[in-house]
């Protein structure tokens, strides 16, 4: 907090967020249900009567009504809180009790978004062909796919109902699509990331859709060899102490498994800061744990999961060190194939007990949802994120 205690300093910096795609995106007509009450709200899905052709006199079969239930629940809690001293407060030039609240609910609903996404992962259909890559030259044979497979299931014609939504990289490519030539794409992205209507969909431009990869580290990385994840640093060293500028030092303290583990802590903030590795700065730990929500699943196999257009390199002296695997999934949909609850925000600041400070805090309960019938009006595309 020293920084902000100069006696003369710029306006705050800029809030990295946007307003929510998933609220644009999904269907919320459960959220009525358990608005106040319980957690849980159930969704019959009806069968339908077979069609027979009638033979004159003849007696005709009766099917039997029948339904199975499916359920969204909400049992996903997040929160966010910050510790703001009275000296910092009363200090510096900014209010910054109102700054944590405005950061705590967009922290909060950029991982609503990141809940609701990740129901991608349950669409029915799959663009063939594997892991791709999307280029100016092939974006367009996707959406003929995707607008064949909703046809065939009698999907919403209507282009306000159809959604296609990508990151912000392929935003760009579909802006150049086809010989390099203008495509008529709106030329402004509006705060909920609608970018505008487009042969038939509306493309929705979002740097929250999931994202994995996998780090092959089968040698014990060199004193000195780096990756680099959303732009942060990650170099192994002897000696964490001694740090290159600008860098997050992690121990590798002489074999593969301990450099693995360590690497994943950092990315996780688990074990020992200054035993382990060094601590993040807050741009790096906003960008790696809250805004991307990076995650190493994995320590041995090296798995990383997060949300977003993010780019990895590694500098490692061995040759068989290296990222693969790196994907994101883009998705074509009808507006409502995916069910969103929030059941409540509470923002609020409460008063340190022992001290003086103010304590600013938020929670939000959230629930999403693919039922059967969203998930036949979805078509992902698995793309291959190896060259953002």
């Amino acid at each position: 907090m020293d920084d902000l205690r100069q006696e003369f300093w710029g306006d705050l910096q800029a809030d990295l967020y946007v307003k929510n795609t998933a609220i644009y995106l999904a269907n919320q007509s459960l959220e009525q249900i358990i608005r106040e009450d319980g957690y849980k709200a159930h969704r019959p899905i009806v069968s339908h009567p077979d069609v027979g052709t009638y033979t004159p006199h003849s007696d005709i079969d009766f099917d039997e009504k029948s339904a199975s239930k499916q359920t969204l629940e909400v049992s996903t809690f997040e929160y966010a809180a910050e510790d703001i001293d009275i000296t910092e407060e009363k200090q510096v030039p900014y209010d910054l009790v109102q700054h944590s609240l405005t950061s705590i609910r967009q922290g909060l609903m950029n991982r609503v978004e990141q809940v609701y996404l990740s129901e991608i992962a349950n669409a029915d259909h799959t663009i063939s062909g594997g892991t791709q890559e999307v280029t100016s030259a092939n974006i367009l044979d996707f959406f003929e796919e995707a607008e064949g497979i909703l046809g065939a299931y009698d999907a919403p014609y209507e282009t306000m109902m159809r959604a296609v939504v990508f990151g912000p990289r392929t935003v760009a490519r579909l802006r150049r699509a086809r010989g390099e030539r203008e495509t008529g794409l709106g030329d402004t992205v509006s705060q909920n990331g609608v970018v505008g209507a487009w042969n038939g969909w509306i493309v929705v431009q979002n740097n929250n859709l999931p994202w994995s990869a996998t780090l092959t580290i089968d040698t014990e990385p060199a004193d000195g060899d780096t990756v680099t994840i959303a732009g942060v640093v990650f170099e192994f060293q002897d000696d964490i102490d001694d740090t290159t500028s600008g860098y997050v030092g992690v121990l590798r303290n002489g074999t593969v498994g301990t450099a693995r583990t360590n690497l994943a802590a950092a990315i996780n903030g688990t074990l020992t800061v200054g035993t382990n590795y060094t601590a993040l700065t807050a741009r790096q730990k906003f960008m790696i744990r809250r805004k991307r929500n990076l995650t190493a699943t994995s320590v041995e196999g090296m798995s990383f999961t997060g949300y977003g257009d993010i780019a990895v390199a590694d500098d490692m002296t061995t040759a068989t060190n290296l990222w693969s695997a790196q994907k994101t999934t883009p998705v074509f949909m009808i507006r409502g194939a995916i069910d969103l609850v929030l059941q409540f925000m509470e923002l609020e600041v409460g008063s340190k007990e022992k001290g003086f400070a103010k304590l600013p805090k938020g929670v939000i309960g959230v629930g999403a949802e693919t039922f059967d019938d969203g998930a036949q009006l979805m078509v992902k595309l698995d793309q291959d994120a190896s060259n953002f």
